[in-house]
């Protein structure tokens, strides 16, 4: 499978870490609670729980998708 992506050195860190979306989510459900959300604890852990598994594999796929092995820079570079 050909990858027809080439790096943008002027794109900045493209990986967001799985921690990073937990801490937004988790944020989030704060402020919907505050403005009038009723959700139960274990709502709330079902939640975080499935964050705690879509995080990663999200954060996995961008990565893949948007950052680049030195080695295949090096190969994309002398096309």
């Amino acid at each position: 499978m050909q990858n027809n992506y080439s790096p943008n050195p002027d794109q900045s860190e493209p990986v967001m870490s799985a921690a990073t979306i937990t801490a937004a989510v988790t944020a989030v459900i704060a402020l919907l609670v505050a403005f009038g959300l009723e959700l139960s604890e274990g709502q709330t852990a079902a939640i975080l729980g499935v964050v705690a598994v879509v995080g990663p594999l999200v954060a996995g796929w961008w990565a893949r998708r948007s950052a680049y092995a030195p080695a295949t820079v090096a190969r994309l570079l002398r096309r």
